[in-house]
């Protein structure tokens, strides 16, 4: 009977669908009301519905919102339901097709349990809101009952139910079974904590160890106001509520709705408690016994025992000194940008530093001067990135100890001059290592330790860290002599006859005199034309040999014509061409003492400016370009192509070249051959491209001195009446004492340069 019926029940719904379709096609092709009678709730929306019954054998579940947004279980459990699932339940019914319809006129002995109907595998009752608009109107309808039963016949992927108060019974498509046939722990809710981060004001913290740990929001910024009060690291509460916001439990996880569990699963006395307040409510996570890499949960007002994995515990179970902030200061500025004022206050001197309306910094306490813009910016930077490494004392009671009572430096930055303290600290002792300092912030009881690095001694020297740096400065193109003393000698140039501003030239006048080299003048005057300190060590010395300047390592004078106002004026001061303003020369002499460190090769040294008390710092770059030779290092210049001869004096041998009367160079001693592999020509591009690492002497006195009165060995190539003549003698470490025919003075040559021209050449005439 069934098995007919049902071949009958599909003839019928073919026939019905292709009349349906043929006459749509013709005159309803917009008809909604066609489409909604092959639906199951014609007139059924998702939103309209508030509650949920579902009966399946002796098992009834109600869902229930009282709020259009989220949903609870209140049978068989009170809990909060899972609003995603919820959702998918409701919107099977929305769009539930009919495949067809039996009604009981067309079925002789019609019996609902023929079709699974009589008593339903699954009854689910879905309530309608108060008021809800049925079908245009406001009806009596107040809930739709949907009875599912049997499946249409065996490997059928169709099922029979009826709907609301309708006796006849509907086929559909049995897949929407899979969407709403759903137990307990698909109905519950899998997220252990719903909030809006944003709206959480309060979280606290607490484990069986140690008293609990309170952190409270206040304009955006959390603090910690149990057990003590202080800044807390806002980033790390962000992260602890998006963990808990992403905290979802599997549905196989939980594992008991039982209260008398509370106690086996160790939640009566959790080992850790985190309870998060938002503006709403408070929702509270209990953490009890551990199993395996999980421990059992539960949230205060819910039945729901459940597991999570135990990185949530090493996440959360934080200390105290966890959840402060480490970062000692708060400010917005990049660099000095935005800010307007520093003041650093130690207990016998304050320093003020304001910037100007051309973003440069004044100090305006205790002398008004330029501050070196780079030391502010540093400073201001150093200290915004300053990050707390030990929270050393929260008593407020102990501040003499770590230097924080009456010598303490007050370090305080302003936004806008006039106003507060954007900020404001204080500067204790260091630690016993050394490579930390005492802090606190002011008005607060904490002190922290923070690194002393780059920090520490600029706040400490104030003055003598922040004032302007330039200790030195003329236009370099007004420089007219230059006078340096090293090493015994005494080193004049001066500007030569002929000099312009666009093409200048330059003698030594002294020792000798002759050309100097242009390149060498302008890295001595333009470095001292803007002379930067490194540091400046202090305003005056009682002492100044101290720092090595009752006999100076270099003493470097400079005159320059000082033009004032009138700087490149030529100003008249009579009615004649002829008569013009004087020059006005000014000498400025830079004394440089000691090294800082005497075991570094590259030390900074001590500096001054001899009529100045000052004593500051110079790099090791400085002194070397105070230590260049101020004219050329060449030996010699000759024009290659009018050599004749080449003698070589060696100890191993005595070479002799000479160009025969077709020009070729031939070798006459010790044998008589031609040379090949152009050998003389490199020999005498060798010795033309020979320059000295540096000059020892303007002169060839005592040459005894140098090993050159009795030359290891010598170069000669013989031109038209003269030689050129290079004389080597004794080594000085990776160099040799060498002279030349052409100056006569006394030079450092670097060993491999005479081994290539010499050495070399002998070997290969040898072979």
């Amino acid at each position: 009977m069934k098995f007919k019926t049902t071949i009958i029940l599909l003839i019928v719904a073919a026939i019905g669908a292709a009349y349906i379709f043929l006459y749509d096609r013709k005159q309803y092709r917009t008809d909604v009301w066609v489409q909604r009678q092959q639906m199951v709730l014609p007139d059924y929306k998702p939103g309209q519905i508030n509650k949920i019954e579902m009966k399946k054998g002796d098992t009834t579940i109600v869902l229930e919102s009282t709020d259009n947004e989220s949903w609870r279980m209140l049978e068989p459990l009170q809990l909060r339901a899972d609003k995603a699932e919820v959702a998918e339940i409701l919107s099977q019914f929305e769009f539930l097709r009919k495949v067809g319809t039996i009604t009981e006129s067309e079925i002789s002995n019609f019996n609902m349990k023929e079709y699974g109907l009589e008593n339903p595998d699954l009854i689910i009752n879905l309530w309608l809101k108060k008021g809800t608009i049925v079908g245009g109107t406001t009806g009596d309808i107040t809930k739709y009952t949907v009875n599912i039963g049997d499946r249409l016949a065996a490997g059928q992927d169709t099922v029979y139910i009826t709907a609301g108060g309708d006796k006849d019974v509907s086929v559909v498509n049995a897949k929407f079974l899979e969407k709403i046939d759903k137990d307990i722990n698909d109905l519950r809710n899998k997220w252990a904590f719903e909030f809006d981060k944003h709206s959480v004001e309060r979280v606290r913290l607490e484990n069986d160890r140690s008293e609990p740990v309170v952190c409270s929001k206040a304009e955006q910024l959390w603090w910690i106001t149990q057990p003590l009060s202080d800044r807390a690291d806002s980033e790390r509460i962000k992260d602890i509520l998006n963990e808990l916001k992403n905290l979802k439990i599997n549905k196989a996880d939980f594992v008991s709705d039982s209260e008398e569990d509370i106690i086996n699963y160790g939640l009566d006395k959790p080992v850790f408690t985190i309870s998060i307040g938002t503006t709403e409510d408070v929702q509270t996570l209990h953490l009890g016994h551990s199993l395996d890499a999980k421990i059992y949960a539960k949230l205060d007002g819910e039945s729901s025992i459940f597991f999570v994995h135990d990185v949530i515990l090493r996440d959360l179970d934080l200390e105290l000194n966890d959840l402060r902030d480490k970062q000692l200061l708060r400010f917005d500025s990049i660099g000095t940008y935005g800010i307007e004022k520093v003041d650093i206050k130690a207990p016998d001197k304050e320093l003020v530093m304001e910037k100007t309306v051309q973003y440069d910094w004044m100090i305006k306490s205790p002398k008004l001067i330029l501050a070196d813009r780079d030391t502010v910016r540093e400073f201001v930077e150093k200290i915004k990135d300053l990050q707390i490494q030990q929270y050393v004392d929260d008593s407020g009671a102990n501040y003499e100890k770590y230097g924080l009572a009456d010598s303490a430096i007050e370090v305080s930055v302003f936004r806008r001059i006039g106003e507060g303290e954007t900020v404001k600290f204080l500067i204790g002792n260091v630690d016993e290592n050394g490579g930390l300092c005492y802090v606190k912030r002011d008005g607060e009881d904490a002190v922290y330790s923070v690194p002393t690095e780059n920090f520490y001694d600029v706040a400490r020297a104030g003055y003598l860290a922040f004032r302007d740096k330039l200790v030195m400065e003329f236009p370099k193109e007004n420089a007219q002599k230059l006078v340096i003393y090293r090493d015994g000698k005494t080193l004049v140039c001066e500007t030569a006859e002929g000099s312009t501003m666009h093409r200048p030239k330059w003698e030594m006048t002294s020792p000798v005199k002759m050309e100097a080299e242009l390149d060498s003048i302008n890295q001595v005057v333009w470095n001292l034309s803007f002379l930067l300190a490194d540091k400046i060590v202090a305003l005056s010395a009682e002492n100044p040999g101290d720092y090595g300047f009752d006999n100076p390592l270099i003493k470097v004078s400079i005159t320059f014509e000082d033009t004032g106002a009138a700087a490149h004026k030529n100003e008249v001061i009579s009615q004649k061409e002829d008569l013009v303003k004087p020059k006005k020369l000014k000498t400025k002499t830079l004394l440089i003492g000691n090294k800082i460190e005497p075991d570094k090769e590259k030390s900074n040294y001590y500096a001054k400016v001899d009529s100045e008390d000052m004593i500051f710092q110079v790099g090791w770059t400085d002194v070397r370009d105070y230590s260049i030779e101020l004219v050329d290092r060449t030996l010699f210049a000759f024009d290659s192509a009018n050599a004749k001869s080449i003698k070589i004096t060696h100890p191993e041998k005595k070479l002799l070249f000479q160009k025969n009367e077709e020009h070729i160079w031939q070798m006459i001693e010790p044998e008589v051959m031609l040379l090949s592999n152009n050998l003389a020509d490199r020999i005498i591009s060798s010795m033309k491209l020979l320059r000295a690492e540096s000059i020892v002497q303007y002169s060839n006195e005592n040459l005894s001195k140098y090993g050159l009165d009795d030359p290891q060995f010598n170069v000669a190539i013989g031109f038209e009446g003269a030689d050129a003549t290079l004389l080597v003698g004794n080594e000085a470490g990776t160099n040799y004492f060498v002279t030349g025919s052409d100056t006569n003075f006394v030079y450092l040559m670097d060993k491999n340069k005479i081994d290539d021209l010499i050495q070399a050449s002998v070997v290969r005439a040898i072979k």
